[in-house]
């Protein structure tokens, strides 16, 4: 098992992070022809400026960087998604794409060769032509050792892209080839037959070839260290304060973005938000439980469910959570239906299972809905108290220690926000209500806290969690093999077969190695995410998508 070590995403529950389920078709809304007014007298009036098109909204922290190949945080996918064009876009229909700067693609038989056909009028910000080249150089980029990108895992499909990573093989040979201008091949380890699913996600837009030598692991970190290739380009970056983005002239289909500047503050207070979204400075707003009853009969209000799942994680290569009975009592004491109703009150789901609704199973029906419940706790058993005090009391005279011993070495952590805090506090208090145990909750900032689940220095942390970027199961669960975090053969075994294998055979052991982790207690699922949201009646063609990206800014009219 490779030891490439990747961060989770942070699942952060209080910001109110977002996917959408029932969204707006994704094809460019027209821009609106502009007011006039009719007045009595005959001498007629000019016609009336158009409504500014201005879009304002909060994303509740600042993404640590805006680069495809490099951001390792959900707040980063909206933003990214605005300035890199994808491949190929998402869109809700059969296929679950539409053309992006590529036009369309052909796979092999064996569906292990992918050959993509750009097109020709696409171009970067400054003007220059988007080339197979820039596609081709973005991909060897990633996986150049001397890079050293923690995200360098996700392109692991592509021929020798592991091989590379680790300094085996030449850069040179990773299996992406600028067949001419507008024409790009990849080749697969693997087959692969969903692999246009993966070019929709932010991760996989190419970078400008001659920004990213300029730059180099640098790029994304400023306004003018960013070449955009979508519909708008970043021209302010005030760092934990906001955002701004303008329309791209130069995008391939900026005929058909209406915006012409999207304000994105970067807020992570709620009651702030709230009050900036009802003096109209905001015009789109997530919402946590405090204000659902305020706009719920609101026109502009949803809930939208979302493929994503929050987890506590516990290291299991440290004392404590290295004794399987500590982390099953721990697990048994989380009652995920309180959690959900009393602590969240969103419409959040208790999380049974690693898997969120929506991904896919079996015969391409819903892969939790065939698996079932595999976690077990004060909720859904009985005698869970007992059973979790029994256990707790086993595991530690196993290790010659006590509860006090334990205590003082162990630290939770969460991310430093109001909810996130709140969170963690709750849990904190089930485990110190029904096992006399009372753990010290450390909030830390996210540019602090990643690193440390790189280098596997944590002991736990609350409101992990996994963002589903394609519908497939392996992205739910495949990341702890690539993690290198945890090396237990039967994980790895059960993993590396279903790497082997297509169809059903291949979704059956990903069943397996669900159950697996599960039984193990290294990963305790918290919640299927919904999320609640209001936005401005002036304010059409907001599309929000349930998997890969949070928000699509590409055709919002302001009316």
């Amino acid at each position: 098992m490779k030891k490439n070590r990747v961060v989770l995403w942070i699942v952060l529950l209080v910001m109110m992070t977002t996917l959408l389920a029932g969204c707006a078709s994704t094809e460019p809304a027209a821009t609106e022809e502009p007011a006039t007014t009719e007045e009595p007298a005959t001498t007629e009036e000019p016609a009336a400026p158009a409504v500014e098109q201005v879009f304002n909204i909060n994303i509740p922290q600042e993404p640590q960087i805006l680069d495809p190949f490099q951001f390792r945080d959900d707040h980063a996918t909206s933003i990214l998604y605005a300035l890199q064009e994808p491949l190929f876009r998402i869109a809700e229909n059969a296929d679950g794409y539409v053309p992006g700067l590529a036009t369309d693609y052909e796979m092999s038989a064996d569906a292990t060769v992918f050959t993509v056909t750009l097109r020709k009028d696409a171009k970067w910000q400054d003007g220059t032509p988007i080339t197979a080249n820039d596609v081709e150089y973005s991909f060897k980029r990633v996986v150049d050792p001397a890079f050293g990108s923690e995200k360098a895992f996700d392109y692991y499909s592509i021929k020798n892209a592991e091989k590379i990573v680790s300094g085996e093989m030449a850069v040179a040979e990773l299996g992406v080839k600028a067949l001419d201008e507008f024409t790009v091949e990849f080749t697969l380890e693997k087959p692969k037959d969903y692999f246009v699913s993966e070019l929709v996600q932010p991760g996989f837009a190419p970078i400008q070839q001659a920004a990213g030598q300029e730059f180099g692991d640098l790029y994304g970190t400023e306004p003018e260290r960013i070449v955009s290739s979508g519909a708008f380009k970043i021209v302010e970056w005030q760092h934990d304060a906001k955002i701004v983005l303008e329309k791209n002239e130069n995008y391939w289909n900026a005929e058909n973005v209406s915006l012409e500047t999207v304000n994105i503050t970067l807020i992570l207070d709620t009651n702030t938000v709230a009050g900036m979204y009802a003096v109209g400075d905001l015009d789109f707003m997530e919402i946590n439980k405090d204000f659902i009853s305020m706009y719920k009969d609101d026109p502009g209000y949803e809930t939208r469910s979302q493929v994503r799942v929050s987890f506590i994680e516990f290291n299991p290569n440290i004392d404590y959570f290295n004794n399987i009975k500590i982390r099953e009592a721990l697990s048994l004491t989380f009652d995920r239906k309180a959690y959900v109703e009393q602590i969240l009150g969103n419409g959040d789901l208790p999380a049974y299972g690693m898997m969120p609704p929506g991904i896919r199973g079996l015969d391409g029906g819903d892969f939790r809905a065939q698996a079932g419940d595999l976690v077990f706790d004060m909720g859904n058993d009985p005698k869970a108290v007992e059973k979790a005090q029994a256990l707790l009391a086993e595991g530690l005279a196993e290790m010659g220690k006590t509860k006090e011993d334990m205590e003082d070495f162990l630290e939770v952590l969460c991310v430093d926000s109001p909810g996130s805090k709140k969170n963690a506090q709750a849990i904190q208090q089930m485990w110190a209500k029904n096992l006399d145990l009372n753990l010290i909750v450390t909030p830390m900032q996210v540019k602090m806290l990643i690193p440390k689940l790189m280098d596997g220095s944590f002991h736990s942390v609350v409101g992990g969690g996994r963002t589903a970027g394609t519908p497939d199961p392996a992205y739910m669960i495949d990341f702890i093999y690539h993690e290198g975090k945890w090396d237990d053969q039967v994980y790895i075994d059960l993993m590396e077969k279903s790497f082997e294998a297509v169809g059903n055979e291949r979704i059956q052991y990903l069943m397996e190695a669900e159950k697996y982790v599960l039984d193990q207690f290294v990963f305790i699922p918290q919640n299927f995410g919904v999320a609640n949201s209001v936005t401005a009646e002036k304010v059409s063609g907001f599309v929000k998508h349930p998997l890969a990206v949070q928000y699509d800014f590409n055709s919002v009219v302001i009316k």
